[in-house]
């Protein structure tokens, strides 16, 4: 390194480089630097070998406490920046805890006297700085200016930092992060344990909660704390870190659930409840507050002012923490799964439902603008393909055969439909029906067998239609299509019964709010009720696992075969074009 490339760099301090925020912090640092500049990083750590394997061998690692002062002044000399993050971060902690948190920072303030080239110290709190006063209704979010009455003893002692080091005459800036979510939280941290509840389908994970708490990703508190240090009107000020959308207990366990493909947060408690927990709120456990009150609301508008943004949806947030908690010790590789259709409907349900559990994705769609945003989203491999195409077959092909992908399941969810006489719609639009719905699926399924029977496993879902069970004027081509997808499916199952482990499931859905009615010209009946992508992606999972050659999705599906054996192939057609005028 010449001398010059050494000046340019800045010279950070991090305490707790080990834990969930500030490993990411660290990294984030040595990936972008700060300020435009590329920094020399020392870390203070107990133990080396629990820093992640990408900063071990790039940052300077300084084994010691916060309370070994001769350690914290080796460590801070010359340095720029000071990110204080280490803590013993628990609401359950003791007396112990308090006083190794209060301590090591005063240790830390007393080595920074000799700081000369110090800039700034951040100080990583915790909105349990702050709680809610006994006279608080908690009927507005926590701000800067809120009394500060901590809880439980963690909140405390945060408190007490906040103070030592506002005392100190130090250059700050103190950063109170709601709860902080994402890929590597600790397993007793809040989401995590929301996600284990709806994981085991507990009775509270079905609850409806109506208290909100305010969330904030990891790497959005990391961008958070970056601007605290280095912005020029954060200097010995006090910032709420949250992505300014509190949400509802209940509607976490419904986010969390829907990726998992599970109904979760549907209960709503009595009213009755709801309002005894809210009257004798300051008589509670915190945990319980939390469940019926707004307790950890907070405001993040004095950081906006500087230029804040969350840039992480929850979503997106959840998804990617969910993935992360089903890849802990015990996850195998599991194979790639091909889904088509992916970009949007079932298909988009099922690869996100899939990618939370840790499942590795090829997304093929022909909305290459949709398919490529969601690749992004859940880190998958995308091929954006017009099945319709007997060239972009062979592309697809192609592509596989030199990516030489273990597939472990396909399934096939792309179809397109269109409503009309046969003798008005153009006949091109109806062999391009026949094109995506007969030939692709019989390709593709062509294609995992074969590559299944020489892995001796693998599955091959085919998703049919309702359509599929009778015959459907106005709509013939694309109920036609549909038929040969079932029983196709179903023949193919019965041929693979001797292929060893490799099974086919056809799924029948009844009606499902997708886009597909309206690219298709079919109206929806007024109040007609369609079953939700999740559901039905949580369906192809089960069958996935299953023996059987086919599943009906929905009662609607189970009332439409059961009429199909009933009436005469002549009144079925008759009943269903009667049916279709009216209702399509």
């Amino acid at each position: 390194m010449s001398p010059q490339s050494k000046e340019a760099r800045l010279r950070v301090f991090v305490t707790g480089a080990t834990g969930f925020i500030g490993g990411r912090l660290a990294q984030r640092l040595l990936d972008r630097g700060l300020v435009g500049r590329p920094v020399e990083m020392v870390c203070l750590v107990r133990d080396q070998n629990r820093l992640p394997p990408t900063l071990r061998t790039a940052v300077q690692s300084l084994p010691g406490r916060l309370q070994d002062l001769p350690a914290l002044r080796e460590g801070i000399e010359g340095c720029h920046f000071v990110f204080h993050l280490a803590a013993e971060a628990s609401y359950r902690a003791d007396d112990d805890g308090y006083r190794n948190n209060v301590e090591g920072t005063r240790a830390l303030l007393e080595a920074l006297r000799s700081a000369k080239a110090l800039q700034r110290v951040v100080f990583t709190s915790s909105v349990g700085a702050v709680d809610r006063a006994p006279s608080d209704d908690c009927a507005g979010p926590l701000d800067e200016d809120s009394p500060a009455h901590p809880l439980t003893r963690y909140g405390e002692s945060k408190l007490a930092c906040e103070r030592l080091i506002q005392q100190s005459g130090v250059p700050f800036a103190i950063v109170r992060p709601t709860w902080v979510y994402g890929p590597g939280m600790r397993s007793a941290s809040h989401v995590r344990v929301l996600i284990r509840l709806a994981e085991r389908g507990h009775p509270l994970s079905h609850v409806d909660f109506p208290g909100r708490v305010s969330l904030v990703h990891v790497d959005d508190l990391v961008e958070a704390l970056l601007l605290a240090a280095v912005h020029a009107e954060a200097a010995g000020r006090t910032f709420f870190a949250t992505d300014g959308d509190p949400v509802s207990i209940g509607q976490i366990s419904r986010d969390i659930g829907e990726h998992l493909g599970c109904r979760r947060g549907y209960l709503r408690p009595p009213r009755a409840l709801v309002a005894a927990a809210r009257r004798w709120r300051v008589w509670l456990p915190l945990t319980v507050q939390n469940l019926f009150n707004d307790v950890l609301c907070a405001s993040e508008t004095r950081l906006r002012a500087l230029g804040f943004e969350a840039r992480v949806p929850r979503r997106r947030g959840l998804l990617e923490t969910i993935r992360w908690h089903r890849l802990q010790p015990g996850a195998t590789d599991q194979g790639v799964c091909l889904i088509t259709g992916a970009a949007s409907g079932i298909g988009r349900a099922l690869a996100e439902q899939l990618y939370a559990e840790g499942r590795d994705l090829l997304l093929v769609d022909r909305s290459c603008a949709q398919l490529e945003e969601l690749a992004l989203a859940l880190e998958a491999r995308h091929l954006c393909v017009d099945l319709g195409q007997a060239s972009e077959l062979a592309r697809l092909r192609a592509f596989l055969e030199e990516a030489a992908l273990d597939l472990s399941w396909v399934v096939n969810c792309a179809g397109i439909g269109r409503r009309g006489p046969v003798v008005e719609l153009s006949l091109e639009g109806q062999l391009q029906i026949v094109d995506v719905n007969v030939r692709a699926v019989l390709f593709l399924s062509k294609l995992a067998v074969d590559h299944f029977r020489g892995r001796g496993k693998g599955c091959l879902i085919n998703v049919a239609s309702t359509a599929a069970l009778q015959p459907l004027p106005l709509m013939a081509v694309y109920a036609a299509s549909k038929s040969f997808v079932l029983t196709f499916s179903e023949a193919l199952w019965a041929e693979a019964e001797e292929l060893g482990d490799v099974r086919v499931v056809t799924v029948v859905p009844a009606g499902t709010d997708t886009d597909f009615q309206r690219k298709a010209g079919v109206r929806r009946a007024a109040g007609e009720r369609l079953l939700s992508p999740v559901r039905v992606a949580a369906a192809i999972r089960a069958a996935a696992r299953r023996r059987g050659p086919t599943v009906l999705v929905g009662i609607r599906a189970i009332q439409m075969e059961l009429l199909s054996r009933v009436l005469s192939r002549r009144r079925s057609a008759l009943l269903w074009r009667r049916l279709m005028e009216r209702l399509r």
